[in-house]
């Protein structure tokens, strides 16, 4: 009795573990179980005129740095030249300063503020012009990575999306732009929109800086898009600026930005798409795919409701405030260096 006893104890221990096993992973991914763990993530940005770019990359770091996500490339489609130091100086904070970087050359070319500050920080990259063009690198990691496995997320305008489906075969692939996506590209985010649909009189600013990029990547991506335009009530930034340390260049950022625009706190759209990138609905978003976006002209986008699509579009799960207080906490959390 005392063998049986003993035995019956260690499979219960074993049935338990393996049980809480499985919930951890359903919560990591919104109720479904994912074996691709961690996530292998694309960020590409358009940081330069806003400070949530900065905040999207900080947390991204920081979830690759609990072995939630891969950070194969930071891309920026703004083709200023202070946005590749800015995200070398990031990268380089978090204990990735060889992270590969690709650089927009044709992109819009905005940047208000951020070389205020970058000197201050260590950097390797001090021009965007002598990192690697940004489509060009695109080709190169997709061409490497496994079929089906490879999440861009981009929270800017869709520049290097539209010119990655324009390319050809080169020394990488054989592979047209467009097949290159449909074979690797599990997953397009997209932090663009106010859904179902943008007021008449509100222009978007990710889908109006580059109208033709985003007309062509909506109606002619070969595969998934989740578009989040989350964030505007969610207010973040205030406490990063309050007690992040002083060698972190993303409060420096931040404090920069709030200066400049007499704020103390800012809505979170771009960390909201990465944070779904990497985790997934969680416990905070629900999905809506009945219908596609359509951009009847370069000047307009809308929701069309309809059967569910490749497309697809976030709603809050958990209320503003709380998922702020989750953001925030992930900008807060130390390099793990």
């Amino acid at each position: 009795m005392a063998i049986w006893l003993a035995w019956f104890g260690a499979a219960a221990r074993v049935l338990a573990v393996g049980l809480v096993c499985v919930v951890v992973a359903g919560c990591r991914s919104g109720g479904s179980l994912e074996s691709e763990r961690p996530v292998a993530v694309i960020f590409d940005t358009d940081i330069g005129t806003d400070v949530d770019d900065a905040g999207a990359l900080a947390i991204l770091h920081v979830m690759a740095d609990r072995g939630e996500a891969e950070i194969l490339a930071t891309m920026s489609a703004n083709s200023n030249r202070w946005c590749g130091p800015a995200l070398d100086a990031i990268n380089t904070y978090y204990g990735r300063g060889d992270l590969a970087i690709g650089c927009s050359r044709t992109g819009p070319d905005p940047e208000n503020w951020y070389h205020e500050s970058v000197g201050d920080y260590p950097h390797d990259l001090k021009d965007s012009n002598d990192a690697p063009e940004a489509v060009g690198l695109y080709r190169e990691i997709l061409a490497a990575r496994p079929d089906g496995s490879v999440t861009i997320v981009v929270v800017g305008w869709l520049t290097n999306m539209a010119e990655l489906l324009d390319s050809g075969p080169d020394a990488h692939s054989p592979l047209t732009g467009r097949e290159l996506v449909a074979a690797k590209v599990r997953e397009l985010v997209s932090m663009g929109g106010t859904w179902p649909n943008s007021p008449k009189d509100e222009g978007e600013y990710n889908f109006t800086m580059d109208r033709p990029a985003a007309h062509k990547v909506i109606n002619e991506w070969p595969g998934r898009i989740v578009f989040t335009g989350l964030g505007k009530d969610v207010m973040t930034g205030g406490r990063l600026v309050a007690e992040g340390p002083g060698d972190n260049p993303v409060p420096a950022f931040y404090r920069n930005f709030f200066k400049a625009n007499n704020v103390s706190a800012r809505s979170s759209w771009d960390l909201i798409a990465v944070l779904y990138a990497v985790r997934g609905l969680s416990e905070y978003f629900t999905l809506v795919s009945d219908g596609k976006c359509i951009t009847p002209d370069e000047a307009s986008h809308q929701w069309q409701g309809g059967p569910a699509s490749n497309h697809a579009y976030l709603e809050y799960r958990m209320p503003p405030e709380d998922l702020a207080a989750v953001i925030e906490d992930l900008l807060l959390t130390p390099a793990a260096r």
